[in-house]
């Protein structure tokens, strides 16, 4: 920006001159000027050109091709030793616009195009600005697009650097160097200015899905060693001067935690819920569910990855860590089940195994009991067992009732005989009385229904339940490592 009110300020100058004086200072000059020639009187002298660059748009930023179009700004300046003149000659005249074309420009070049048509730089958008003591100031507009090395290794959070080089393609190193007297500095960045908004101040930073970090400058020498900062020593001939303006992109995807983190995570933990499943059955549909979820979220997710370059992206390893652990899951399961239907019910562990919890002082974790989808198991609900002997029992049959303790001793004394006077009920006549006699209690234990002995596990499903739940500890302790290692 800084530039910009520089030309405007120069531009406003020149126009303030006498017309006249310029016209002949501007023939003068021109008299047995040739463009084509160096600005130098010694040919040995090295032309120092000083460049400066404003990006004002990112307009694409191919992710397949690894290119980025970019618009914007560019300046050079340099000393003309053929167009100098005594102000007091002319005027007072001390700066004059001449049309670019008419005066030597370095022949700058675009190394590194991903199109032929912006290989060659021509600043002819405004006239050249030329000072007394030879300082030539030329600016002009661009359209560069760029090849660019992506690495997406931490995508979606993956940064990356376009170059933009420029060098002269005619002159080597002693003859034109694009040098700067202030060396590399924060001043000699490239400017970014992507909204020229006067109501709005703050700055637009986001385009096309990226995020402009910062910029960044360098200048070094090609040669047949690579390219070296500083000054190569011996014959400059054979080096070349380049300038690597760049731009430092961050990848703007806010929507990514809902459409893929989230759901990668409850995937994660339908796979370890299925190790706390009573029935090993019940825990394969479930398996089978989460796969098929996964397959799911694992299109939108291939859809939305960039092309290969560089190693895996960390969500796609996660991704696939989670696939791989669900089948090895699965497989657990489905072996559960079939050794619990080919052992015998009573089969124990091996003592190794069975004290391991003990030895993990994890003991009371596996006694937990687990999770049971059954219907039966669901809806029914324990009844809870009541006290025969308590008072308005409808289960008591017990001593005599209040109204029984006035009973004649005589009927006590015909109970206890009832044996050999019983009188059977289709004898008995209108006036004969029928003495009940009270039903002993039963103190035998009742059994356990069937259902309910189908709902007990038995000593091999409780084995194998304890292996699912050291397998449960197992993966838990992977993924505890694995996610955040992929998601940090």
């Amino acid at each position: 920006m800084m530039f910009v009110w520089l030309a405007v300020y120069m531009l406003t100058l020149c126009s303030a001159q006498n017309p006249d004086y310029n016209k002949k200072l501007e023939d003068t000059l021109m008299k047995s000027y040739n463009s084509r020639h160096r600005p130098v009187k010694k040919e040995s002298t090295t032309v120092q050109v000083s460049v400066f660059m404003s990006i004002s748009h990112v307009e694409k930023v191919d992710e397949h091709e690894q290119t980025m179009l970019v618009h914007g700004h560019l300046w050079a300046t340099w000393f003309d030793e053929y167009l100098v003149w005594e102000p007091n000659d002319y005027n007072g005249t001390s700066k004059i616009n001449i049309d670019p074309w008419r005066i030597w420009q370095p022949a700058l070049a675009l190394y590194n195009s991903a199109r032929g048509n912006s290989w060659h730089l021509y600043m002819h958008g405004l006239p050249a600005i030329v000072g007394n003591t030879g300082r030539v100031w030329a600016t002009g507009s661009f359209s560069f697009h760029v090849t660019c090395r992506f690495d997406f290794s931490d995508w979606p959070y993956d940064e990356q650097e376009c170059p933009i080089v420029v060098t002269d393609w005619v002159y080597d190193l002693s003859r034109v160097n694009l040098s700067d007297p202030q060396g590399n500095t924060q001043w000699n960045k490239p400017t970014i200015r992507l909204n020229y908004d006067p109501i709005r101040q703050d700055e637009k930073k986001h385009v096309a899905g990226w995020e402009v970090k910062d910029t960044w400058r360098r200048h070094c020498y090609w040669g047949p060693s690579g390219c070296k900062d500083e000054l190569p020593e011996g014959q400059p001939e054979w080096y070349w001067s380049l300038l690597e303006f760049g731009v430092k992109l961050k990848r703007h995807a806010p929507y990514f935690g809902l459409t893929v983190i989230m759901p990668t995570i409850i995937t994660c933990l339908l796979t370890l819920f299925s190790f706390w499943i009573d029935a090993p059955s019940m825990s394969i549909a479930l398996i089978i569910f989460n796969v098929l979820l996964q397959g799911l979220f694992g299109w939108d997710l291939i859809r939305e990855l960039p092309p290969g370059s560089g190693s895996i992206p960390k969500i796609v390893t996660l991704y696939g860590f989670n696939l791989s652990m669900t089948t090895i899951a699965f497989i657990i399961n489905v072996l559960a089940q079939f050794l619990e239907s080919v052992l015998p019910t009573d089969y124990d562990l091996p003592p190794m195994v069975s004290s391991l919890a003990e030895k993990l002082r994890i003991g009371q974790f596996f006694q937990v009991k687990g999770l049971s989808f059954d219907p039966q198991v669901l809806l029914n609900y324990e009844a809870i067992d009541e006290d025969s002997k308590e008072f308005n029992s409808p289960f008591y049959i017990g001593p005599p009732n209040a109204l029984e303790e006035g009973e004649p001793k005589e009927q006590g004394e015909r109970r206890e005989g009832d044996a050999d006077s019983t009188i059977a009920v289709e004898k008995a006549g209108p006036s004969t009385a029928i003495l009940l006699s009270p039903v002993p209690l039963n103190t035998e234990p009742s059994p356990v229904p069937p259902e309910d002995e189908e709902h007990l596990l038995t000593k091999t499903a409780q084995s194998l339940q304890i292996v699912r739940r050291i397998f449960f500890c197992i993966f838990f302790l992977m993924y505890l490592f694995v996610v955040p290692f992929c998601l940090l």
